[in-house]
């Protein structure tokens, strides 16, 4: 069975258990990381280096980085569907995989580091700006999703759950939002597929 060391309430983890979900696949998952601890633990580092979540261990077969582990599962099951090999079609899941991870994470992660997980008030013309970023992302998206029904194209995709766990988060925040409806009424759609309840765990 796999293995999977992180818990659901971190963004990265999230991703991994809700590709999990999609897959149909049977996981240990081994609490670490936030409230429980453990990522500086010699046994951790000498799976992941790096002393972050999640980390995969597939038959001994060990992967971090929560992109790579999505790929690598869709990979493995053929889950073409999810993961096309074909040429454009998969350029097109990487791109959006790579811009979450490289510039949605980052505006998300600074609304939280300014609020939830702030011990001080932010200040108000710096929160502003954090939200504007996060209002610029998120409209991106929002524009895309009134052209097509996924993040990728036609259909859903490994695209579609790293800005789907981006959306939970960023709406579980106390911020001020852009009102963008066609992002809204997809995210709907794709958090009651399987996988998703993660996100509340």
């Amino acid at each position: 069975m796999l293995k999977i060391w992180g818990h659901p309430a971190a963004p990265n983890v999230a991703k991994v258990l809700w590709t999990c979900g999609e897959l149909g696949l049977e996981f240990e998952l081994i609490p670490t990381g936030g409230p429980h601890g453990g990522l500086d633990n010699p046994e951790y580092r000498r799976l992941n280096p790096n002393g972050r979540i999640p980390t995969l261990d597939d038959n001994g077969f060990v992967l971090w980085e929560s992109h790579a582990i999505m790929r690598y599962l869709a990979r493995r099951e053929r889950a073409e569907e999810l993961y096309p090999v074909e040429a454009r079609s998969v350029a097109r899941v990487d791109q959006w995989l790579d811009w979450q991870g490289s510039h949605l994470a980052q505006a998300v992660r600074d609304l939280v580091r300014m609020t939830i997980k702030a011990t001080t008030p932010p200040a108000k013309d710096a929160l502003a700006r954090a939200e504007a970023e996060a209002d610029t992302h998120f409209g991106m998206v929002d524009a895309l999703l009134q052209e097509q029904p996924h993040i990728a194209g036609d259909a859903f995709t490994l695209a579609d759950i790293p800005i789907g766990v981006a959306v939970y988060r960023w709406t579980t925040l106390p911020v001020a939002r852009a009102k963008l409806p066609a992002l809204m009424d997809w995210y709907e759609q794709v958090v009651s597929r399987p996988g998703a309840e993660f996100l509340s765990a």
